[in-house]
């Protein structure tokens, strides 16, 4: 696992004490792929799986962006019981390179970039409030309700991230990412583990405010794909924020004016990559782009960013 150095975190603001603490990490040394035994999911497990999906289905098609919303109509994703990974992987392939690689839960930094440079995604088939993930933490105090868990679980993976591994420019992107994230931790550069750890927080913290909770305007121009207009003046691109009713909801009445709990900000890579975030609770901002053609084109050109050098 990369160093976890904090030698230049008094650089960054909104500095949170991120807990994983019991958390199983896989690492590349470890047995961490896990293939999906589809034929003996629990009739439990299909439950949680359907009441977390129907909960969210009209949120997500009122809310969610476009790329969202043509990605998970092109996908066999049910939303009255578990999704198969051999029927969606094949589909993600062919339309933009990439496949699911199941794994047995958690992968650290090094295991996570270097799958994502492959254009693999990490899917785990175990789901929260479950039997099987109570099993697998038994003894051990981690949340592990409806609304959020700090495992991703198969909700998080296929519900969250994978309908927009179906859209080719998003798909680049994120392999961009994983690419960026390998180099950083191969530091053929040399600048030593400080940095490497310092240079792969800041990609953390982009990544979680884009790819997981990010935003983008609402133009109006996805409304011919919903069954209801947006009527809020974001859409949402992030899949942390797609697979939480809780952050969701929270989303939606801050947009609306009816909370204040957290604030919308303009896209600011310099400012992000420097903002860390918390991983136990609603966030308190979300950062918003104008379009996504924007986000990948400010992600290449601000490259020099993730190199810090001291």
């Amino acid at each position: 696992m990369v160093s976890q150095s904090t030698k230049y975190d008094h650089l960054f603001k909104n500095v949170i004490p991120n807990t994983i603490e019991g958390i199983r990490i896989f690492g590349k040394n470890d047995n961490y792929t896990k293939p999906q035994d589809y034929d003996n999911v629990l009739n439990l497990e299909n439950r949680i799986w359907a009441d977390l999906f129907q909960n969210l289905e009209f949120l997500l098609d009122q809310y969610s962006s476009r790329e969202y919303l043509l990605g998970l109509r092109s996908l066999p994703i049910p939303n009255n019981m578990f999704p198969d990974f051999e029927a969606i992987s094949p589909l993600i392939e062919n339309s933009t390179g990439w496949t699911l690689i199941s794994v047995a839960g958690f992968l650290d930094e090094e295991l996570f970039f270097d799958i994502n440079k492959k254009r693999q995604f990490p899917v785990t088939d175990i789901i929260r409030q479950s039997p099987r993930f109570a099993e697998k933490y038994a003894g051990i105090d981690i949340k592990n309700d409806e609304g959020y868990t700090p495992e991703p679980d198969i909700f998080h993976d296929i519900q969250g991230h994978i309908p927009f591994l179906m859209n080719k420019k998003y798909a680049d992107f994120m392999w961009e990412i994983g690419s960026l994230g390998d180099e950083i931790l191969k530091d053929e550069r040399g600048l030593g583990p400080d940095l490497v750890a310092h240079n792969l927080k800041r990609l953390q913290n982009f990544a979680w405010w884009t790819y997981e909770f990010g935003l983008i305007k609402n133009t109006g121009d996805t409304d011919s794909f919903r069954r209801v207009a947006n009527d809020m003046d974001y859409e949402i691109c992030g899949a942390g924020i797609i697979s939480s009713l809780d952050e969701v909801t929270n989303v939606v009445k801050c947009a609306k004016g009816e909370s204040s709990r957290s604030k919308f900000l303009p896209y600011n890579i310099e400012e992000m990559i420097m903002t860390c975030f918390d991983y136990s609770n609603i966030q308190d901002r979300y950062y918003v782009i104008s379009s996504m053609d924007s986000l990948y084109e400010s992600f290449r050109a601000n490259q020099r960013l993730f190199w810090f050098e001291g």
